[in-house]
């Protein structure tokens, strides 16, 4: 990994992984830099993006954070709570970058793939794509099943059921590349269970 990249996943650290999600930041930069590798993805761009991503989370108190997981929360707080993370995200990843003196002409297309990753609809980008994709992989790793053992109630086949239908929305996935990692994934979960 650059250099860089690692000052910024340094700077990152301390707002890393606030939604009692430990790993989350470790393997989205991981699947981040596999789908770059197979993708053509623009590193520069995309490897920023991922680490920054959620450290907005860090800005929002607890107790509301959370809601995101409530079964009770409406869609309405949930979405509310997206996008608040999401600008928060923002805000401290350009302090990072603009810290870190990160190439300011690449700045803005970092910020606009973290401003809108979790509530876009479509993909503007291929490196917004894989940013996306790096993310949305988290839920087939074994770190997310470890983490989040039973959420809602669901059992191991019927979480992979649903994260298997997920894979069949054009929407939820972007590159085929993420599409064979998640279905290796899913492999992996049903035979650890």
């Amino acid at each position: 990994m650059k250099e860089i990249f690692e000052k910024i996943r340094e700077a990152a650290e301390p707002y890393q992984d606030k939604r009692d999600d430990d790993g989350h930041a470790r393997v989205t930069l991981k699947y981040a830099q596999q789908l770059v590798e197979t993708e053509g993805g623009n590193e520069d761009v995309v490897i920023p993006a991922i680490i920054l991503h959620d450290i907005g989370y860090s800005q929002i108190p607890r107790e509301r954070r959370m809601l995101i997981f409530d079964k009770n929360a409406t869609p309405e707080q949930r979405k509310e709570i997206q996008f608040e993370h999401q600008r928060e995200s923002v805000r401290l990843g350009g302090e990072i970058l603009k810290q870190l003196e990160y190439p300011e002409e690449l700045n803005p297309q970092i910020l606009e793939i973290v401003s809108q990753h979790d509530t876009r609809k479509g993909f503007i980008s291929k490196d917004e794509g894989l940013v996306r994709d790096a993310d949305k992989l988290w839920r087939f790793s074994k770190e997310s099943f470890s983490v989040n053992k039973n959420p809602d109630g669901a059992d191991m086949e019927e979480r992979c059921n649903r994260l298997e239908k997920d894979l069949e929305n054009p929407d939820f996935i972007y590159s085929e590349s993420a599409r064979i990692i998640a279905r290796e994934e899913l492999t992996k979960r049903r035979k650890e269970n």
